[in-house]
């Protein structure tokens, strides 16, 4: 069966009824649709929208499926093209499909996801396959783009326009001879400060179109990043949501003054206030990541009354281990804010910082043997997905880019609020380890709030339902609002 296997996805055809039958007794195949199963060895997952391999495998799936049906009569909407080209990570619910002489019909998936295949008579000269399936090229998706896409999804616009290749552009709008869509673009490019770029597609486009209206189809001012050659597109992408959202946070944080000077207060008090909260902090951040743990294990780490080399007993209980890291993580937490405290660079605690923590958080389970040292050497090696989360975070090649631009971010940002909301939001939006990115997210919020003189905050486990959706809502949903309420309601005051 494993060589029918493509991308995590295989079809019945491809299985003879015993083997289809046991697989699925025993829980490896999860159904996708009719005669189409995700076939993936986490027992825990019940249904392929429950695994976390599903948004690995989505394309993987799509292609296969349409290439089954349709061979090469199709191709995906401008919209859903432009989304593969710039790395959005926001899966849409609903995907349009293009298919030659076809007729209309909505293909449910999984987590109230569907195909919308539409009739579009004949398959489009300038369709090119992109992992695997056969999209617009990003200049002909650009070319094609209504003005809703500058509405609803201004950043992947200004990513595809700032990667687009001026002259095929051109070409792309010269053979679509929409005139509207070239003002719109030639409009675009003077709105992201790309004077040039706007100048020169006009002259070109001239010999072509008479009397092109310019307009800026941006409803909001773009935010003007200069892109770095040979950026990935998803740290651009980070760069982007950086700007447009430490705006909102501003604004939303206009009334919410530090209370206190972290430079003028005594370290011992800070550090003394922060240690008070430990046992707290940590029940509920492993809480939140699904240990279960006890305050009472909690205090008997912190004492010092465990080891994986003499406690047995606790040596093959994760959640034991997950504790002691977490005890040895917030202490490092501590040294940083020592370190910063004597001016040390922020932006070097914070690089250092981050390596620290998550060594620290897992190497508990490498002194038990569960888990190897080289699985902390850097970033993950491998895609991951967030269970119950339309948010994809980008690819491992990507890694080394996104935190860059992060790590310069937060280093460039003035507002300690701005810092640590965003610092928080777009590390988990990243997700630059396969574990313990929800309590690496935490620690440096929370190592910035004190730097800045805010209160430290404790997620509790009965808020899970509430933070949770408001990093939905900030990742799928583009709102930060809700998530940097979330956290002012509790970082200033008593």
């Amino acid at each position: 069966v494993s060589k029918s296997v493509v991308g995590n996805i295989v079809h019945s055809r491809n299985m003879n009824p015993g083997q289809q039958a046991l697989l699925h007794k025993n829980g490896y195949l999860k159904r996708i649709i009719k005669g189409w199963y995700l076939f993936d060895t986490d027992l825990a997952a019940h249904g392929a929208g429950e695994s976390a391999l599903w948004y690995e495998s989505i394309w993987s799936f799509i292609g296969q499926y349409l290439h089954s049906r349709f061979k090469d009569n199709y191709w995906l909407s401008a919209e859903a093209s432009l989304d593969i080209h710039t790395d959005n990570n926001a899966m849409a619910s609903q995907i349009v499909v293009f298919v030659k002489n076809g007729t209309e019909q909505i293909i449910k998936l999984p987590n109230d996801m569907s195909l919308l295949l539409t009739n579009g008579k004949n398959v489009p000269s300038e369709v090119v396959e992109h992992q695997d399936v056969r999209v617009y090229s990003l200049e002909n998706a650009s070319a094609r783009s209504v003005p809703a896409s500058y509405k609803n999804y201004p950043v992947s616009m200004q990513i595809a326009l700032q990667a687009a290749n001026l002259d095929k552009l051109a070409e792309a709008l010269m053979r679509s001879k929409n005139k509207a869509s070239a003002g719109r673009i030639i409009g675009a490019y003077e709105a992201l400060g790309m004077r040039a770029e706007s100048k020169k597609l006009h002259s070109i486009l001239s010999s072509v179109f008479d009397g092109i209206q310019i307009k800026n189809p941006f409803e909001t001012a773009p935010v003007e990043i200069a892109a770095r050659k040979k950026e990935a597109a998803s740290a651009y992408r980070v760069r982007i949501i950086w700007e447009k959202s430490r705006e909102v946070i501003n604004a939303l944080c206009s009334d919410k003054k530090p209370g206190f000077d972290f430079f003028s207060k005594s370290l011992n008090q800070t550090l003394d206030a922060v240690n008070e909260l430990y046992v707290h902090d940590a029940y509920h951040s492993l809480s939140i990541e699904g240990y279960a743990v006890t305050p009472e294990q909690i205090e008997k780490v912190s004492r010092g009354d465990w080891s994986p080399e003499t406690a047995e007993q606790d040596q093959n209980t994760m959640n034991a281990l997950a504790a002691r890291g977490y005890y040895d993580a917030f202490n490092l937490v501590k040294e940083s804010l020592s370190e910063a405290y004597k001016k040390e660079d922020l932006s070097y605690l914070i690089d250092v910082g981050i390596t620290q923590w998550h060594t620290a958080l897992f190497s508990p389970c490498v002194t038990a043997g569960l888990i190897s040292e080289l699985d902390l050497a850097g970033y993950r090696k491998g895609p991951i997905y967030i269970r119950s989360s339309r948010h994809v975070p980008p690819a491992c090649e990507q890694l080394m880019d996104c935190m860059q631009a992060l790590k310069e971010c937060i280093a460039a940002e003035e507002s300690f609020a701005v810092k640590a909301i965003l610092a928080h939001w777009l590390f988990g939006y990243i997700h630059p380890y396969f574990d313990g990115n929800g309590r690496i997210a935490r620690l440096l919020m929370n190592f910035l709030l004190i730097v800045g003189g805010y209160n430290w905050v404790v997620v509790r486990r009965e808020d899970k339902k509430e933070y949770m959706a408001a990093l939905e809502s900030a990742s799928v949903g583009k709102d930060v609002s809700p998530f940097a309420n979330f956290i002012m309601g509790m970082a200033v005051g008593g």
